[in-house]
């Protein structure tokens, strides 16, 4: 099984075969597969909206300046 990586605090992550659950070796989280990918999509989609927001303030700054 490759190395998997906590969505939450980046610290690796180790399978629990009894309770059938990841358990973050950092922070503590302890996830089902199902949730630590649902993690992930959701701090990607923050990322996104959060790069999408920067790029759009860019936009409005460069057109700000340009017409000084």
């Amino acid at each position: 099984m490759p190395d998997t990586f906590c969505p939450e605090c980046g610290a690796k992550m180790f399978f629990d075969i009894s309770a059938k659950t990841f358990i973050c070796t950092g922070c503590g989280i302890f996830a089902t597969r199902e949730q630590v990918s649902e993690l992930r999509y959701r701090l990607k989609d923050q990322d996104n909206e959060k790069r999408k927001k920067r790029r759009e303030h860019g936009e409005y700054l460069e057109w700000w300046l340009s017409k000084k």
